[in-house]
């Protein structure tokens, strides 16, 4: 398993690559490119500093409090292998539907919530401004987000360990971030 603070760097170093990314991008064929904005790329860098242990930590929630196998104990820092005598581990389809529930509504709204602030917090300077912006803006990353996340989030569930699953969400959070970038200019 990695350790944390290789996941929050590792998040910190995507997330700014991808503002990179979509900068650059949206200059493909300008007559006259300008110059990168290292503040927006600081402001997504810091996100991926703040969000990475709090994705970690739902993660670690969500797997505690609802396993996707039965008969595997519960606690994820035990083996992987602890069985109960003679039960085969099965997947338990309500905990990872409800596992899927929570991470698409509450995790979601909260990490995108954490994504505005982070983003537009130094700019603002005002935290009715930083509400309003996230009033204004939430919805429309929560849509575009939910064409993406739950298939990945899916997949985390069934056949990832918890322990990295955020190396995974960092991986397509990549490409999620370039279009982060473009929805909250």
């Amino acid at each position: 398993m990695p350790s944390l603070m290789v996941v929050t760097i590792q998040s910190a170093i995507l997330k700014a690559a991808a503002n990179i990314t979509a900068q650059t991008l949206s200059q493909w064929g300008a007559e006259e490119p300008t110059e990168l904005d290292w503040a927006r790329v600081a402001e997504f860098a810091v996100f991926g500093l703040v969000s990475a242990p709090l994705v970690c930590f739902w993660q670690r929630a969500l797997e505690e409090s609802f396993p996707t196998q039965n008969g595997v104990v519960s606690n994820p820092h035990a083996q992987s292998t602890a069985r109960k005598k003679d039960q085969p581990h099965r997947l338990n389809w309500r905990n990872v539907l409800l596992k899927l529930f929570l991470d698409q509504t509450i995790g979601l709204f909260f990490i995108n919530v954490i994504f505005i602030t982070c983003t537009t917090g130094a700019r603002l300077q005002s935290t009715s401004l930083i509400a309003r912006e996230i009033e204004m803006k939430i919805v429309g990353i929560l849509k575009a987000g939910w064409r993406i996340w739950p298939p990945v989030a899916l997949i985390n569930f069934l056949w990832v360990p918890w322990q990295w699953r955020v190396v995974v969400t960092s991986v397509v959070g990549f490409g999620w971030n370039i279009i982060l970038s473009f929805l909250s200019k």
